[in-house]
């Protein structure tokens, strides 16, 4: 993973002291191929014109709020706030104001949530699509922002959302790609292979008595693809230098060693000559490369060695 400048974060409108930048707003889950053309124009058009680039993002997904409670599958993430936060980085946003999506902010009008974004930010440029939504009801649109914009006499670029197949990209196509294991698809769409990032939290230690030690992640409430054995890579982000390492990562509940009939969703990686220290609290970044087996139970840990070396000589 590129080092990139560091991007400065708000977490509220109040005391942010920026000026006249490049805005866009939304959600952003997944920082997809769609989401990256757009975040390129803001940055290209603010580095043009000497001026900053602000994206505005939300920590929490709008659906959340106005549709709660939502089933579990249709709260995830497909990238958990720090993920997208890093994605935005690496398209080289200058800032990012995140905030929290709650009833008040819902139940302002498409004006006044511009009026908003024009009164504290005075912003020299807005980038949206050509299908943008917002503010109450989603009752502003590309007609409301135009109209507001020209009265302020601030400008406007409008993309074009990209398409895949016949319909637009989107991040409910590609949560719905990623559960489904259709891992090409969702690939295409972000532009990216497939990641998790998640924190190292302590496990069993069975991988070590194996002789594979795993680093058991906790993904931070993002999408994950269908239990089994994939191949990948992971990248240990706290390290001076971060670099990517082959892998062979698991999602699912360890059938072999499960005591009981229903267990929580467990996601592991082995790194392939990774110094063995310990990761405890530190941030990995899994990519998802190919599934090569399902999860299934094993009737003794010599059995399970012996296939944890089969699927090794996968990679």
């Amino acid at each position: 993973m590129d080092r990139q400048a560091e991007m400065k974060i708000y977490r509220s409108f109040r005391n942010i002291g920026l000026k006249s930048a490049i805005v866009t707003w939304g959600v952003f889950d997944g920082v997809h191929r769609g989401h990256q053309l757009l975040i390129k124009n803001v940055v290209r058009w603010a580095r043009k014109i000497n001026k900053p680039s602000l994206v505005i993002t939300f920590q929490n997904h709008p659906e959340r709020v106005l549709n709660s409670p939502l089933p579990e599958k249709h709260s995830l993430f497909i990238t958990s706030l720090e993920h997208r936060l890093l994605l935005l980085q690496e398209l080289g946003v200058d800032y990012c104001l995140v905030l929290k999506f709650t009833k008040r902010l819902s139940r302002l009008s498409g004006r006044a949530f511009v009026n908003r974004i024009i009164k504290t930010l005075s912003p020299a440029g807005v980038v949206v699509t050509d299908n943008v939504r917002f503010g109450r009801n989603r009752s502003g649109n590309i007609d409301t922002l135009r109209n507001i914009l020209a009265e302020k006499r601030i400008g406007l670029r409008v993309i074009k959302p990209l398409k895949y197949g016949a319909k637009a990209t989107s991040s409910s196509r590609i949560r719905k790609a990623i559960q489904s294991g259709q891992l090409k698809d969702a690939t295409r769409m972000l532009g990216r292979t497939v990641t998790i990032l998640g924190t190292v939290v302590r496990g069993k230690g069975r991988g070590r008595l194996l002789g594979y030690p795993t680093a058991n992640i906790d993904p931070h409430n993002e999408i994950l693809p269908p239990h089994g054995v994939y191949t990948g890579y992971a990248t240990v982000l706290s390290e001076p230098k971060p670099r990517r390492r082959q892998a062979l990562i698991n999602i699912g509940t360890r059938p072999t060693f499960r005591t009981n009939v229903i267990s929580r969703i467990i996601v592991e990686a082995y790194l392939l000559n990774y110094p063995e220290k310990a990761l405890y609290g530190r941030d990995i970044l899994l990519e998802i490369i190919r599934r090569i087996r399902d999860e299934r139970r094993f009737q003794s840990a010599d059995l399970l060695v012996n296939q944890i070396k089969q699927d090794l000589s996968r990679i």
